[in-house]
């Protein structure tokens, strides 16, 4: 199998939607994916276009789970819920006693806000669902003070503490919603 010169996948921002609702869309190539190109740990389904609703990319296994992405498209003194959409496969591995940290901040300097989901508790199904799954994520936009200009918002999912390897997860798109 040949592997991709660069080991991480880059966000291709023809890949993001905004919604009439003003819902923002990152469909699978909009994430920044570490080890996303190598393709022993993740796989990117085929779809017919960047911002196919039935896209998805697939975990292959990894034991360091880190998919981020942002957006300047949000406006300062409104609050924004994150997340992401997902599904486990049949064969889905090593989400028991791991958390997944769902994790946001203002600005690139800012601190993060997170929230925490137990995949393991999950039946292995194709059918997608939410994280978190319990209660949302929301954020304020207020710029840091430490960089008053960089009002972005910058999200992720992460697990790259446990050190324990993990397959079979689906992303098939992360969004930002006005509250």
């Amino acid at each position: 199998m040949a592997r991709a010169s660069k080991p991480h996948s880059d966000a291709d921002p023809r890949a993001i939607e905004i919604t009439k609702g003003g819902k923002i869309i990152f469909y699978p190539r909009a994430l920044t994916i570490t080890w996303g190109n190598d393709n022993r740990y993740w796989r990117f389904l085929p779809s017919t276009n960047l911002k196919d609703p039935k896209s998805a990319v697939q975990l292959l296994q990894v034991s360091w789970l880190e998919v981020t992405c942002s957006t300047d498209k949000v406006e300062a003194g409104k609050t924004y819920k994150v997340g992401f959409n997902v599904s486990l496969q049949p064969d889905a591995f090593g989400w028991d006693d791991v958390e997944v940290f769902i994790m946001a901040k203002v600005g690139k300097k800012g601190n993060y806000f997170f929230k925490k989901t137990n995949l393991g508790k999950r039946s292995t199904t194709t059918k997608k669902f939410s994280v978190p799954d319990e209660g949302n994520l929301e954020i304020e936009i207020v710029a840091p003070q430490s960089s008053p200009g960089d009002c972005g918002l910058y999200f992720g999912l992460y697990e790259v503490w446990s050190g324990k390897w993990k397959g079979g997860l689906q992303i098939h798109d992360a969004f930002v919603e006005k509250v």
